[in-house]
């Protein structure tokens, strides 16, 4: 397989607040479910010494080749998975892991992805209506949602995944303009329903539908929803000499990060009873410490000289027990 060489554009996203909360320590076990291009992964490599181990997963073969070629110096304590983190127990199992000290999710795509007009996931340069994290494995594609499923339900996708008000008017377009072959096709068709809402938004009025085509094509948020509870409990708890296993998500709209949001502050209380109960009758014992009860985002330095951390949004949590 041919490696691109890395791109000078490739920068991780809340690099410094990530290594922060993960508090990665000399000898420590750590995960990172999206490598991506390795950014991330190589300064917790650093960090963690000739002692620690790091278990690299991402679904993208071609980023997760990237990553190993980047991180070959390391040797033998970084080992590579390529699969999706809703399997993370089992991956991790596979791998001899049964307890880490950190776990890192960042949902963004690389500026690999974004970067290949032939992947599909931006409509700046022409492409085919694709949109798989892995291109290798047979599935879902946007080509098909866009040119197969019925008005309705098109409409259904782009408002619950896209948050977008105007999801009728473009599903209507979408179907006007069938056959859609490629990524201009849509964005042009997309254009013709919203009208002017470029101007009103400062966004192109295509950016929700291709983020709401991505989200159904990848299965993004029942991944999350999978993996969040997996990463947990493989997070090692805290003692009265240790802090607990770190888990830091970076996300980068508003349904992933409701999804973290929501997680942590369920497993960080100690009772999920209704109100005016007089005594807790779940038995709920909180398992986590909101360690970000604000959301932690970009500077406004970083965002400068990366925009694309602008909507970044990073979460993260200590397991107490």
């Amino acid at each position: 397989m041919t490696v691109m060489t890395l791109a000078p554009s490739h920068t991780p996203v809340l690099l410094e607040e990530t290594m922060r909360y993960l508090s990665v320590r000399e000898g420590g076990t750590y995960i990172d479910c999206t490598t991506g291009l390795g950014g991330h992964s190589e300064r917790i490599a650093e960090a963690m010494g000739s002692a620690g181990r790091l278990l690299c997963i991402d679904q993208d073969r071609e980023a997760l080749e990237f990553a190993r070629t980047r991180l070959t110096a390391f040797g033998r304590r970084i080992s590579f998975v390529h699969g999706n983190f809703r399997d993370l127990a089992a991956m991790a199992a596979a791998e001899g892991i049964d307890r880490a000290d950190g776990i890192l999710m960042d949902l963004g795509v690389s500026s690999l992805q974004f970067g290949a007009p032939e992947r599909g996931f931006m409509f700046g340069q022409e492409g085919p209506l694709d949109m798989r994290m892995d291109q290798r494995t047979p599935g879902l594609t946007a080509a098909e949602i866009v040119n197969e499923w019925d008005e309705a339900d098109i409409a259904d996708l782009i408002w619950r995944y896209g948050e977008e008000r105007a999801s009728r008017r473009i599903a209507a377009a979408i179907l006007r303009a069938r056959p859609l072959r490629t990524t201009w096709d849509l964005a042009s068709a997309v254009g013709q329903a919203v009208g002017g809402a470029k101007g009103r938004t400062q966004i192109h009025p295509a950016t929700k539908v291709f983020l709401a085509l991505r989200i159904r094509v990848n299965g993004e948020l029942d991944s999350l929803d999978s993996g969040l509870p997996q990463a947990h409990s493989l997070l090692g708890p805290g003692t009265g000499h240790d802090d607990g296993g770190k888990l830091v998500v970076i996300s980068f709209h508003s349904l992933e990060d409701r999804i973290v949001k929501q997680y942590i502050r369920r497993a960080a209380v100690d009772c999920l009873c209704p109100p005016g109960l007089p005594v807790c009758r779940c038995g709920h014992v909180a398992t986590l410490r909101d360690l970000t009860r604000r959301a932690v985002r970009p500077s406004e330095a970083e965002v400068a000289s990366n925009p694309r951390a602008r909507s970044a949004v990073l979460r993260a949590a200590e397991r107490i027990r």
